[in-house]
């Protein structure tokens, strides 16, 4: 069984999901991974000023992400861990606290 960390940003494509392979956030941590599903954050490169709930992500070498872009934080979701390809990054530390917190909002765990 292959494993994702909390945090690593890996490619996604096929199912009802996406088509392309598009980059998500794992937002699951190992303990409670059992290999079947995943659950992520998509990013997406398009803005919407009236979502609270995205996070404006920078292209950088560690997140190894291709452009600037946004967590869709409102759109957390299981996938089935056949559509996962490859890691390309890890979301800096600073960015995945953001996202916890508007997750926890918007799940209403405060």
């Amino acid at each position: 069984m292959v494993m994702y960390a909390f945090g690593e940003i890996v490619l996604v494509s096929g199912g009802t999901y996406t088509s392309k392979p598009r980059p998500v956030l794992v937002f699951q941590n190992e303990e409670s991974y059992t290999g079947e599903s995943l659950i992520v954050i998509p990013f997406t490169t398009t803005s919407n000023e009236e979502i609270k709930t995205r996070i404006a992500i920078s292209q950088t070498e560690q997140n190894g992400l291709d452009r600037d872009c946004f967590l869709e934080v409102d759109k957390l979701s299981a996938i089935n861990t056949a559509h996962i390809g490859e890691t390309v990054g890890m979301l800096e530390t600073d960015l995945i606290d953001k996202a916890k917190s508007f997750a926890r909002k918007l799940l209403m765990l405060s």
